[in-house]
């Protein structure tokens, strides 16, 4: 099967050869340019056909992703919460045992920047936007040093073993 370049190139021949005979067409000439054109029209029907096929299947893509980014959303919204309930449940009862598992409460620190406008500007570091180095503000204030804007707050995560 002829690619459009190859229809192009064939053409393009053609003319040249129309050319070197001063415009003179011959039958077979004319057959050639009649045959050239209807190709030419049936590989440029199937590239558009083809291209709105892969724009069709580029939407339902789409779709697709939105679809499955409000499903993440939603588990781990439930993720959370069935998180939290856990957390609770060993705070309240201590470690627990079920089956071949073994609940307990892992503690670990989370520096949240409450307004990044506040932090210094030693801490902040600057990409594309500007960031601060949750890290070493962690640090910092671990450190006793006081930093505006920022505090360390202790979380608590299930795990499951």
């Amino acid at each position: 099967m002829k690619t459009l370049l190859n229809i192009r190139q064939e053409y393009t021949s053609i003319l040249q050869e129309i050319e070197q005979n001063e415009g003179e067409l011959t039958p077979e000439m004319e057959d050639a340019l009649a045959i050239n054109a209807q190709e030419l029209s049936e590989k440029s029907l199937a590239y558009v056909e083809f291209m709105g096929n892969l724009n069709a299947q580029n939407n339902r893509i789409e779709e697709e992703i939105k679809r499955l980014q409000n499903l993440k959303r939603k588990n781990t919204q439930v993720l959370d919460f069935l998180q939290k309930g856990l957390v609770q449940a060993v705070n309240e009862f201590g470690t627990i045992r079920t089956g071949t598992y073994t609940i307990g409460v892992r503690h670990s620190e989370e520096c949240v920047i409450e307004d990044s406008d506040k932090v210094p500007e030693k801490f902040k570091t600057v990409k594309m936007e500007v960031q601060v180095d949750k890290l070493a503000v962690k640090k910092a204030i671990k450190a006793g040093e006081n930093v505006p804007g920022a505090h360390v707050q202790g979380n608590q995560h299930p795990v499951v073993r």
